[in-house]
């Protein structure tokens, strides 16, 4: 029991979360939403999503990897990109975590391995933390909102960071697990986030692009300025795929743009939407993965750097 509940509190969690949203809406409003919705649009761009996801992804990570000289193909890192996405089903960190479960079965030491995957990992979440800062202050949201606060500690923490990276401290840049961080340098580090900026722009995106297609009209102005907000309650690692706290967040920010005679009817659709989005988005990216697996598998082993 305790090692079922060690695997399952994660979807527990985004459960509850859920349902507690659900306790706040018209039932009846959202069993119509649900049963009236354009499914097959949805899902079509859904799909779609996921490959463009798949391509911008693989790009920015085959470019990351060469920073830390690791010479892979763009085949081969689009084919374990894509196995991994099966990973990425419980949570963004562990199908990072993949990649380096390649890297260190064609050979490479553990602690390498795991820096690269910091590596990638880290400056993807810091493409997110600039777009997220950048699109916020462009918004109208008042200055002491905890969301900006958090932003401007996230950036100030980042920029510590890199004056870490600068200085090269021997205790740190010795270390193994780190030293993929510090031979990259800054340089490395502004090449992997520029090559990551399409990746997460479309990340952004897509979640407008399927708001769009289940007839949810957000202003392109609102969705730029609002979604990265609901792209960073998804890596927070607290449920799988963000199941929960994803919908939440779409819910709090984009009920007023859904129809319904009512704020509650509102909410009713639009988490309609969230939910649908969620499974047909998770299918889509099982789909890509289990495609993607045997081609991972054939692929050249992953080169010692």
């Amino acid at each position: 029991m305790r090692r079922f509940l060690r695997r399952a509190w994660p979807w527990l969690l985004g459960l509850v979360i859920l349902g507690v949203i659900l306790s706040r809406v018209p039932l009846a409003a959202f069993g119509t939403a649900i049963h009236e919705g354009p499914h097959l649009q949805l899902a079509l761009v859904d799909f779609a999503v996921v490959v463009g996801l798949l391509v911008t992804d693989s790009l920015a990570t085959w470019v990351a990897l060469l920073v830390v000289r690791v010479r892979w193909r763009f085949g081969r890192t689009f084919a374990v990109r894509g196995a991994t996405y099966l990973l990425a089903l419980l949570n963004y960190a562990v199908g990072q975590g993949g990649i380096g479960y390649y890297l260190h079965r064609g050979g490479m030491s553990g602690l390498r391995a795991a820096g690269v995957t910091l590596f990638t990992m880290g400056t993807t979440l810091a493409t997110l933390l600039m777009v997220t800062t950048g699109t916020w202050a462009a918004g109208s949201h008042a200055r002491a909102d905890a969301m900006w606060w958090t932003l401007v500690a996230g950036c100030g923490a980042f920029g510590v960071y890199l004056v870490v990276i600068a200085l090269r401290p021997a205790a740190l840049a010795r270390r193994e697990v780190l030293e993929p961080l510090f031979t990259t340098g800054l340089g490395g580090h502004a090449i992997a986030i520029a090559a990551r900026l399409p990746h997460v722009v479309l990340i952004v995106l897509g979640h407008w692009f399927a708001l769009l297609a289940w007839g949810i009209d957000v202003p392109f102005g609102v969705a730029a300025t609002l979604m990265p907000v609901v792209v960073i309650a998804g890596v927070i690692p607290i449920s799988p795929a963000g199941l929960g706290t994803v919908q939440g967040a779409l819910v709090y920010f984009f009920s007023d743009y859904a129809s319904g005679a009512t704020h509650e009817a509102r909410a009713a659709s639009l988490l309609a939407f969230s939910i649908v989005h969620f499974v047909y988005a998770m299918l889509g990216q099982l789909a890509v993965g289990v495609a993607c697996v045997p081609f991972a598998r054939k692929g050249d082993p992953a080169p010692q750097a």
